[in-house]
């Protein structure tokens, strides 16, 4: 999440800090947080150059306990992405997500408590995972080798991490107010596990687009001149990506636009 959060600014990871406390430290639970954040620091070209633990029996209880972390980059203030940067008929693409992404889980919880399913049970969708609680757990997708080589060509404009809020909060914070970004649904496939979510919780279709990230975790704003070399780089990857509209003029004080809505009544 840190270093995805970087590269919206345009910033390459430098290194990674975390912070865990709980009522007593386990030495499984330890190591095992421990070699995830490094595992992720490796996939992010970042170092974990420390941290901070603590024991505070009287604020945890058993088995219970608190991660966060902050990491810290670096850009040229020449090179930082920005709202500024996105021109009219500038092109909309979003990279598809590896799950949840970290956002959504008090409103997941709430829908889980209120349903029959347990998380030992199996997903109750498609998925590479055995049950709904290893699905749910599938780590943030780390966007840093997949993206800093467009950052550092200079081919994209702004970039929009698809996180609390969602779609319609985060994008609009990337497009100047004089523009909007029109976006069509039908551009990319929910994921099922989105799909069970919103029928199981009878969640709304705003809500849906303002709570999770529905299935896109980055959102990039590009010129049209720089669209086929992009495109080519994508593809050339294997980075799995959705052409998913443009920005165009307005004069009305609305910086994002969902055309066929209507799509999500099929979910």
């Amino acid at each position: 999440m840190c270093v995805n959060d970087l590269l919206a600014s345009g910033g390459e990871p430098l290194f990674f800090l975390d912070y865990l406390s709980s009522s007593k430290i386990e030495e499984k639970l330890f190591l095992d947080l421990i070699s995830s954040i490094n595992l992720a620091c490796k996939e992010s070209n970042c170092s974990l150059v420390g941290g901070e633990t603590a024991e505070m029996p009287g604020m945890y209880k058993k088995g219970d306990f608190d991660l966060a972390g902050f990491s810290v980059g670096v850009v040229e203030r020449s090179n930082l992405l920005s709202r500024d940067k996105v021109k009219n008929d500038s092109i909309i693409i979003g990279l598809e997500s590896s799950g949840f992404h970290s956002n959504g889980y008090s409103l997941i919880r709430k829908v889980i408590k209120n349903s029959k399913i347990k998380l030992s049970d199996p997903p109750p969708y498609k998925s590479i995972m055995n049950t709904l609680g290893d699905d749910l757990l599938i780590p943030t997708k780390i966007y840093v080798k997949d993206l800093l080589p467009l950052i550092k060509k200079k081919l994209i404009s702004s970039i929009a991490h698809i996180t609390g809020g969602g779609i319609f909060e985060n994008l609009s914070r990337i497009v100047p107010k004089h523009l909007k970004s029109t976006i069509d649904t039908k551009k990319f496939k929910i994921p099922e596990k989105f799909i069970w979510i919103k029928e199981e919780g009878k969640i709304k279709k705003v809500e849906m687009l303002k709570t999770f990230n529905c299935g896109i975790g980055m959102i990039l704003i590009i010129d049209k001149k720089n669209k086929k070399n992009v495109f080519d780089y994508l593809s050339k990857k294997k980075i799995n990506y959705h052409l998913l509209g443009i920005v165009e003029k307005t004069k009305l004080p609305k910086s994002v636009e969902i055309n066929n809505f209507g799509i999500w009544d099929l979910i």
